[in-house]
């Protein structure tokens, strides 16, 4: 029975192959690869995040998304994010509104590396920190079935009356593997430095932990963990992404 279960699986696979998702297909949980939504298409994607948090650090939530997302050209997109915050002992919220655009500078392979400029603009409706505004620049390359993507993160927070701005310069890399057309394999790191200038403080938080990427017919989906590396990190992040392509 359980051989019969593999092999129909197999074959199942192999059927499903010439038709895997491509276009703007996710390998990682928090580092961005030199992807874009293609154009006309309509990608509809459910991100689920858990943050589990250290002792005094307050109670653990999950981090819920609903992304639309178009492509505007063949190297310019955009996405809508809606975001709902849900904290342990604690209701639903909708916690913010966020609008993403991402350019990408060179076709891939036309460059020694895949270039993707990437600007978001959030208004939080939970906090008393109504704006943020976060930039990236997106680099990635291909060898083979190998993938290294980076990213350089800056963002801005704007708190108001009289609050100032609250600066995060932060980093995410990862490399993956492609194990078979379906199925992608690898790692990442990731972690930010924020500066709270009410507090006087820089607050340092970096993670690493494995990835996993699904793609099959117009659809893919990615289950990602992070680990907290120092003692103001979270003690886990989980990401897991579910897209469609329409």
């Amino acid at each position: 029975m359980i051989r019969n279960l593999a092999v129909a699986a197999a074959l199942v696979a192999a059927v499903l192959s010439p038709a895997l998702a491509r276009a703007d297909q996710r390998y990682y949980g928090e580092t961005y690869n030199a992807s874009i939504a293609p154009t006309g298409a309509l990608d509809v994607e459910l991100w689920s995040g858990y943050h589990q948090t250290r002792a005094g650090q307050g109670p653990g939530y999950w981090v819920h998304q609903l992304e639309l997302e178009t492509g505007l050209t063949d190297h310019w997109d955009v996405a809508l994010y809606n975001i709902f915050l849900y904290a342990q002992g604690d209701t639903t919220r909708y916690q913010a509104t966020q609008i993403e655009s991402r350019y990408k500078l060179s076709d891939p392979g036309e460059w020694f590396v895949d270039p993707v400029l990437y600007l978001e603009v959030r208004k939080e409706w939970t906090e008393d920190r109504p704006w943020g505004v976060e930039e990236r620049l997106i680099v990635a390359k291909d060898i083979g079935r190998l993938n290294l993507s980076g990213n350089l993160v800056f963002e801005q927070e704007f708190i108001p009356n009289g609050g100032g701005q609250e600066f995060e310069n932060g980093y995410a890399a990862g490399a993956s593997w492609e194990l078979v057309p379906w199925l992608r394999a690898g790692g990442e790191a990731f972690g930010a430095w924020t500066r709270l200038t009410a507090e006087g403080r820089t607050l340092s938080q970096h993670y690493a932990g494995p990835a996993i990427s699904i793609a099959v017919a117009r659809s893919w989906l990615v289950l990602a963990t992070g680990f907290g590396l120092t003692d103001e990190s979270e003690k886990l992040r989980t990401q897991a992404i579910l897209a469609f392509q329409f």
